[in-house]
């Protein structure tokens, strides 16, 4: 799927769809979004692509996300077409990003303000990083196997937010990482430690500004469940 764009910018976005379908499989049909890429999911030619897809058993590409990509609203509503479709989703430029991957970039999407993340070349490497592994690691899963693999990585990215927490404070941090937990348990993390490993990959900062740890996730969905 491209976007709308002069014939010589089609060009490029064709050329480039060309590099990523090498050696992975030939594209099944085309759709090209003629108008601006603000409207989000109300996009005719997506619309079209999704049910073009389903009806072929295909995987949904596009060239890039663009400015959508910075849009939680799109990518939560393609998140969950994506689900609802049970269809793979993938990026040409950005071969990090999947069907997998939506739910959580939108989170933190909303997230980074409130939440101080800083948007470090760095951390946006290891986030690449994480969607990566992660995206590899639940496609090569067995179906019959259906045990989450480990999601570690052992490099701290939470921003120091400082100490002395307080209750309140507690409480208010659970409410504030709630769409996060719940996006990386709706992509398929099951443990605890997967949680926590996640959090620690994506750079959200703890209530302490540590590293997560399961025990951290056991008080925060605690709290989220109004136990304790």
């Amino acid at each position: 799927m491209g976007q709308g764009a002069p014939e010589t910018a089609l060009a490029s976005q064709r050329a480039a769809i060309d590099r990523h379908l090498a050696g992975r499989g030939r594209l099944a049909a085309e759709c090209i979004e003629r108008g601006p890429d603000d409207s989000c999911m109300e996009q005719p030619a997506l619309r079209e692509a999704l049910a073009l897809c389903r009806r072929h058993g295909a995987t949904l590409l596009m060239v890039g996300l663009g400015a959508s990509g910075q849009d939680p609203g799109f990518l939560r509503a393609l998140s969950r077409d994506l689900r609802r479709l049970d269809l793979h989703f993938a990026v040409a430029d950005s071969p990090e990003v999947s069907e997998a991957t939506l739910g959580i970039m939108a989170a933190v999407a909303e997230a980074e303000d409130r939440l101080g993340v800083r948007r470090t070349p760095e951390t946006l490497a290891r986030r690449r990083a994480f969607y990566t592994r992660f995206t590899d690691e639940r496609r090569a899963r067995a179906p019959a196997d259906r045990a989450i693999p480990s999601l570690a990585d052992p490099r701290p990215l939470a921003e120091n937010l400082g100490r002395g927490e307080t209750l309140l404070r507690s409480r208010e941090r659970a409410e504030e990482v709630a769409p996060i937990l719940s996006e990386i348990r709706a992509a398929g993390a099951l443990t605890l430690e997967q949680v926590a490993n996640a959090l620690n990959a994506l750079g959200i900062p703890s209530a302490r500004g540590s590293r997560w740890y399961p025990m951290q996730v056991t008080r925060i969905e605690k709290r989220l469940a109004g136990v304790g």
